[in-house]
């Protein structure tokens, strides 16, 4: 599947699109992921400031959070599309909203090799992208290269409500109103690539199966909270 063709495709509306499904949640459930991030960075005594990798950064939305709270963030995402609306995003927030904060650097790039040298970051971070890895193992793998000793995995990535009358009404609005949404939105243009999402959060292992997952690729302390329900969740591990 050629997902970075895919995000070059809806990277215009891709951020909005977010927002306006969730109703803006997803704002709250990446700036829980960033303050969680500063509690466990401060508890690995990891120096200050921070280093960063923001996986599959996409347009910014979780680069930034963790840059105004002090961290040298470097995004990388396959999409040139994506990264192209993250530039303008950064441009625009400058004088405002990251004033006085280390400026996100963002390189095109792929997860399964990342052109890093070993042992380079206090933390790697990656926001509702992980799903999409053609290869996830060798992924975790290079992921578990680049991280400092005891360093910090962090993920945020689609669940599945487990109170029964919450999934109710969730799954239809999931899998049937949001691509029909984008469609509509786009006259046709991008209910296809929302399709993709939706098959792609319904076959990703989800909750004790990603974090044995992680066990598996040599993470240690691999844990998970639910956000909403369940309808999101965050994952952290250590190296």
């Amino acid at each position: 599947m050629d997902t970075s063709g895919i995000f070059n495709k809806i990277s215009g509306n891709y951020g909005q699109f977010n927002h306006l499904f969730s109703m803006n949640i997803d704002k709250r459930w990446r700036r829980m992921a960033a303050r969680t991030a500063v509690r466990l960075l401060k508890g690995n005594n990891a120096p200050q400031p921070a280093k960063v990798l923001d996986l599959a950064c996409g347009t910014g939305d979780l680069s930034f959070p963790l840059a105004k709270r002090g961290m040298e963030v470097i995004g990388v995402d396959l999409s040139e599309g994506m990264l192209d609306v993250a530039r303008q995003r950064i441009e625009h927030k400058w004088k405002k909203e990251l004033a006085g904060c280390i400026k996100p650097v963002l390189l095109k790039g792929d997860g399964a090799h990342l052109n890093f040298e070993d042992e380079t970051f206090d933390l790697v971070t990656i926001g509702y992208g992980i799903r999409n890895f053609d290869d996830r193992a060798t992924s975790l793998s290079e992921i578990k290269r680049v991280l400092k000793p005891s360093g910090i995995l962090e993920i945020l990535e689609f669940g599945e409500p487990r109170n029964a009358l919450i999934r109710w009404f969730y799954k239809p609005y999931f899998k049937y109103v949001i691509p029909g949404m984008a469609s509509a939105l786009t006259l046709g243009k991008e209910g296809s690539a929302y399709r993709y999402f939706i098959k792609s959060v319904e076959k990703f292992p989800k909750f004790e199966r990603f974090c044995e997952e992680l066990t598996n690729a040599g993470f240690k302390q691999a844990s998970y909270r639910s956000q909403s329900g369940g309808i999101s969740v965050l994952y952290t591990a250590f190296k």
